[in-house]
């Protein structure tokens, strides 16, 4: 992972001095989790892939202006976020933003993003796991959980993306888990 983040931060030197094919590689190795990570915060497909779109012809657009980082894909990640809700806020009325006002939690019966890929990539009973283990999770927690259990982040990195204090992201995972626990022991009482 230390040299993958070394190859990021080296393409990005390179992007920010110009050089196209810099940013063509950072595009090509980012896409993918980019868009998983932005199922996170909205189902709707054909908005991520907008927003995506959105983040690489902004940072283009201001490479003179943007510095240098050392997460690349922190960076980007949190750039699509704050798209990505953006978007939403311009294209729904402030009363259906409620799942996103203070991270707040999502409906039992909601289906997840998360849950809407994994139903289309693996079997049924996985699928019915998953998905009810995220509904019960409020969009902040399954944010965390993405970065700890998908992409295998440290804590200490999760809070240096998230900027959220490590006490308070080790007590999210420890919750978000207990709270799954409790539902699969639901679920599997006859």
């Amino acid at each position: 992972m230390e040299k993958n983040k070394q190859s990021d931060t080296y393409l990005w030197g390179k992007f920010l001095e110009g050089d196209a094919d810099a940013y063509a590689k950072i595009y090509k190795q980012t896409v993918q989790d980019l868009f998983r990570y932005g199922l996170l915060f909205s189902s709707d497909r054909e908005l991520v892939k907008d927003c995506i779109h959105d983040v690489f012809i902004k940072i283009y657009a201001n490479r003179v202006s943007l510095s240098m980082t050392d997460n690349v894909s922190a960076y980007l990640n949190t750039s699509l976020k704050n798209t990505i809700i953006n978007q939403l806020k311009k294209n729904r009325p402030i009363s259906s933003l409620q799942e996103m006002d203070e991270w707040g939690e999502t409906g039992d019966d909601a289906e997840t993003p998360e849950s809407s890929y994994i139903r289309k990539e693996s079997d049924g009973q996985l699928n019915q796991t998953w998905q009810s283990a995220m509904s019960v999770l409020g969009l902040r927690q399954r944010e965390i959980m993405y970065y700890r259990f998908v992409k295998n982040l440290s804590i200490e990195e999760i809070c240096k993306i998230t900027n959220i204090q490590y006490q308070s992201v080790a007590n999210s995972i420890q919750r978000s888990l207990i709270r799954i626990k409790n539902l699969i022991k639901k679920q599997s009482l006859p």
